[in-house]
């Protein structure tokens, strides 16, 4: 009898050895497959994290490239307003030298006409001056025209650069706040 307890004994010790291997077995088995899970939500928030970086590098480089053509946009309106103001001031500079010799011309003709009658010369003379102070009146208000245009092309520009950069300032913070 005590033979057969010992064997029955030693049944029930490798039944036990079995179960305990099988429970073993089966936490092994539960432990990679937790650690199965934690690889792949690691993976999948550094892939979303990765994903996130790469749309705000889009989003910082269309900005920047809004900023360059608004900038270069920019430039080139100032540019034409310069040219235009230019070329407004070069057809001034021809009209004033035409006038010039048309006034010259009307100068030679008052002296002819001087000579022929003192009457209509001086009626002349009043129509000369009338006209040189109209036309320099003209002048001065095509100038100070032309000089606001350019002053106000000028503010224009500057309050836009102002504003892209306040923009771009605070995107930065809204990125850094982000981060």
């Amino acid at each position: 009898m005590e033979q057969g307890t010992l064997e029955e004994q030693l049944r029930e010790c490798q039944r036990d050895n079995n179960h305990l291997k099988n429970s073993v077995s089966a936490m092994r088995e539960e432990l990679e497959e937790v650690n199965h899970n934690a690889d792949a939500r690691v993976q999948d928030a550094v892939a979303d994290a990765n994903s996130r970086n790469a749309q705000l590098v889009e989003t910082i480089s269309a900005i920047r490239e809004e900023i360059e053509f608004i900038n270069n946009e920019t430039t080139r309106k100032v540019q034409d307003a310069v040219a235009d103001s230019q070329a407004e001031i070069a057809q001034l500079k021809k009209t004033v030298s035409s006038l010039r010799e048309a006034m010259q011309a009307m100068s030679d003709e008052h002296t002819r006409l001087q000579q022929n009658t003192i009457a209509d010369s001086s009626v002349e003379k009043g129509q000369l001056e009338k006209t040189i102070s109209s036309i320099r009146e003209e002048l001065e208000h095509l100038r100070m025209s032309s000089d606001e245009k350019l002053a106000q092309e000028t503010a224009h520009f500057n309050s836009e650069r102002t504003q892209l950069q306040n923009t771009i300032q605070e995107l930065r913070d809204e990125l850094e706040t982000t981060q």
